[in-house]
């Protein structure tokens, strides 16, 4: 990283794409590694398998926590900045969840969330002042790849070291890569955090007032379209959130593929989504239109959480691949396209707080679904029954995209 930003004649727009790759991966990375150690985790915190969604709903509320309190932030210590107290305060929460204890993995979950939460809307600030006008779709969906691409490196390493060493060891080493991930951004923090307020004191005041619980239903009235776009990416996040985090304790637990092998399911689900979101990204760019693109999603999106609930033990491991594979184009491309269309149609001067405001309520999508998730689980005894429910969801997004069609 440090050599990128010394080599003569990267463009700045480069740099802005290296530095919020590097930590939406890494933070990205912090959220899946208590998912993917599911059964591992729950089993030492005496808590049922299905327990593992309230985890993922508490990462979820630290996010949405951030999102409502933390953008004064984000002017006064400069974005990067940002993002490397999120890294640091995530490797905490790597250390906090190595207890086994349930009331500290909630607590560790929670400050993962926090962690996590500069990354929209510090990577949409930076992006939107450096990213070329004709390729705002890709290079938004390319910074958005590191969220899956955490979330292989989670499936892979996580798992492996915790059927070596230990499901603490995989906690560890997770820890590790986010923090050397904020060290790795400092040589690109005074160009890309040039324009922060450097004079005043830091406003922890401001973070806590009463007003920041209505900001992201502010920020919906920024731009005309704002709302049917917001409620259509908590539409898509609610099957992201059920199928990210279950999807490991479905396959190891109720199917019986096992921990290891679930584990590698995940990462191609999610190193598939590396690549297809750069692609949609890109075959955004090429339609002109963010909208239509996110309504061919929204339909994937259904058909696969649909398929991923029809799998039975006895499905051939080909077929669960397949499965994965796809998934990791239909549930999870979204993302990049939808933050993109969000700071377009934002006011400039606004774009982290639309972000910030819009994502706010991806993120409540992501707090429900896993706890609809665990109830309907625990209810019925029944993954099946939880992955249809969620699957209605998207095609809730298809008929609000198609009746807010500007875009």
């Amino acid at each position: 990283m440090g050599d990128l930003a010394a080599q003569a004649g990267v463009p700045d727009w480069a740099k802005a794409l290296a530095a919020t790759l590097t930590m939406q991966t890494t933070a990205a990375l912090a959220t899946r590694v208590l998912p993917v150690v599911g059964p591992a985790v729950t089993l030492a915190a005496g808590v049922p398998p299905e327990s593992i969604g309230h985890v993922a709903a508490a990462t979820a509320l630290g996010t949405m926590w951030f999102l409502m309190s933390g953008i004064p932030l984000l002017s006064r210590l400069g974005p990067v900045r940002l993002l490397q107290l999120g890294g640091a305060l995530g490797a905490i929460g790597m250390l906090v969840a190595m207890t086994g204890s349930w009331p500290l993995l909630l607590l560790a979950a929670f400050l993962i969330g926090i962690a996590y939460g500069p990354s929209p809307p510090a990577g949409s600030d930076i992006l939107n002042r450096h990213a070329p006008s004709g390729h705002r779709s890709l290079v938004f969906s390319v910074k958005q790849s590191g969220v899956p691409l955490g979330g292989a490196i989670a499936g892979l390493m996580v798992p492996a070291a915790a059927g070596l060493w230990g499901w603490q060891a995989g906690l560890l080493a997770a820890g590790i890569v986010i923090a050397a991930s904020a060290i790795a951004v400092q040589p690109l923090r005074e160009r890309l955090d040039a324009d922060r307020r450097r004079e005043g004191p830091i406003p922890l005041r401001e973070i806590f007032a009463f007003g920041r619980f209505i900001a992201p239903f502010r920020a919906l009235g920024l731009a005309p379209g704002m709302t049917a776009l917001t409620a259509s990416g908590f539409s898509f996040a609610m099957v992201q959130g059920a199928v990210f985090s279950f999807y490991v304790t479905y396959l190891a637990v109720d199917l019986s593929f096992g921990l290891i092998a679930a584990g590698a399911a995940f990462a191609l689900m999610q190193g598939v989504g590396v690549a297809s979101r750069v692609v949609v990204g890109w075959a955004a760019d090429r339609i002109g239109s963010a909208r239509k693109t996110l309504i061919l999603l929204a339909l994937g999106s259904a058909t696969m959480a649909t398929i991923i609930a029809l799998h039975g033990a006895g499905w051939p491991w080909y077929a669960v691949l397949t499965s994965a594979a796809v998934s990791g184009v239909a549930v999870s491309s979204w993302n990049g396209v939808y933050l993109g269309e969000v700071a377009r149609i934002a006011p400039k001067e606004h774009v982290g707080e639309a972000t910030a405001g819009s994502g706010f309520f991806a993120f409540l999508a992501y707090a429900i679904s896993p706890s609809l998730c665990s109830f309907i689980i625990a209810s019925t005894g029944s993954y099946r029954a939880a992955f249809l429910t969620v699957a209605v969801a998207p095609i809730c997004a298809v008929l609000l995209l198609f009746r807010n069609r500007e875009g």
